[in-house]
């Protein structure tokens, strides 16, 4: 008996050996095949992307949109309680927190628009006079600089040759309409398609969650099911406490920056106001932006006003950045500056703007699960 218990260990044991060695010439095997067919595969997993995006970007939207689905079904619970008011409320919440959003858009266009749209009347109107200003500084100061003079020489600014040479270039773009046109059609197609799939999250939490937790029990083991939760609650807290801490800072930024310049008396207060406040939710550098906009609008009617706005400008953001962002962002998300800085350099150019806009959340549940495995005992 004990000679045939041992014979079945070997043979359990040799199998495990076989096994293992299998999954290591299979995952070889695969890897070769994605170095041997790289530009392939890319092209396959782009592919795929593209047809899974609108899901993604759903899930996206409904995750930001129930952190104030949960806010309102908390001040709702107040009023209504038990089982039956569970599915009336979290109707109701997602309802607020739809019409919250289209609110803020709404607000945001009537504060913008008619601002950029006399900004543009203004630019229009004083074009020519900030053309001949130019021309008459280029002229005075060509001795200093003789290829500005050569410069100047060949201009041909007179409205015949910008009409032809706009002519000339509708022409060539001419063939990129259908293209243009099609991009456009597809990309209000993805959007509608995500709207209409967050919302189907949203009222499909609680089922979707409960259809995660099934999986889980049935195909991962205790030791699994309980990372697997440890990341994802620590990804979530990282997540919707940056989220709510940039939107906070945002307002704030944005509402000082209008008050000052209705103090200091710059031109378009609340649409720059609202423009750095929309960048703010960039991390670091957004603000910035907002301000190179700023900048530019103000510029065409004061440039002495526009130079005193980037002095302003650099001081309320050395403030926020030392007592606000700290305060509002930082602690909760648990990242120290150094490496929020990286996390919006890496992801920026792995993935422009939205890797700047989640890189930071993204990096600091990494720094988070990376922490904890460090300061976890070592078995010996």
């Amino acid at each position: 008996m004990a000679n045939m218990k041992d014979q079945t260990t070997a043979d359990g044991k040799g199998g495990d050996a076989k096994g293992s060695a299998t999954r290591t010439i299979a995952a070889a095997g695969f890897a070769l095949l994605l170095v041997l067919y790289f530009k392939e595969a890319l092209g396959v997993a782009a592919t795929m992307y593209g047809a899974v995006f609108p899901l993604l970007l759903g899930a996206a939207i409904a995750y930001v949109l129930d952190i104030l689905v949960t806010a309102y079904e908390k001040i709702l619970t107040r009023k209504k309680s038990g089982a039956a008011g569970a599915g009336t409320r979290r109707g109701l919440g997602i309802l607020f927190a739809l019409l919250t959003v289209a609110a803020a858009v709404f607000i945001f266009l009537r504060l913008i628009i008619p601002q950029i749209r006399q900004f543009v009347d203004l630019l229009v109107a004083m074009a020519p006079a900030l053309y001949d200003r130019l021309l008459h500084w280029a002229e005075r100061y060509a001795d200093y600089f003789p290829a500005l003079r050569e410069k100047i020489a060949g201009l041909d600014l007179d409205v015949e040759s910008i009409v032809q040479k706009s002519f000339a270039t509708l022409t060539v773009w001419a063939g990129g309409t259908v293209s243009l046109v099609g991009n456009l059609f597809s990309s209000i197609m993805n959007i509608l398609i995500a709207l209409i799939f967050s919302i189907y999250i949203l009222f499909g939490k609680s089922r979707l969650t409960g259809t995660f937790r099934k999986l889980s029990l049935r195909y991962l083991n205790e030791g699994a099911r309980e990372k697997l939760n440890m990341v994802l609650k620590t990804a979530d807290e990282s997540f919707s406490s940056f989220i709510v801490g940039q939107l906070k800072e945002a307002l704030i930024l944005g509402t000082l920056c209008v008050i000052g310049m209705y103090i200091f008396k710059f031109p378009y207060p609340t649409a720059i106001g609202t423009i750095v406040g929309l960048t703010a939710l960039v991390p670091i550098v957004g603000a910035y932006m907002g301000a190179g906009v700023g900048f530019l609008l103000i510029l065409v009617s004061n440039p002495l006003k526009a130079f005193f706005f980037l002095i302003f400008i650099v001081a309320l953001q050395q403030t926020e950045g030392n007592l606000i962002y700290p305060r509002v962002v930082g602690k909760s998300i648990g990242l120290p500056g150094i490496w929020v800085l990286v996390a919006i350099t890496i992801g920026g150019g792995l993935f422009g703007i939205a890797g700047v806009m989640f890189g930071v959340p993204v990096f600091a549940t990494c720094y988070k699960l990376l922490g904890r495995s460090v300061a976890a005992p070592i078995d010996s």
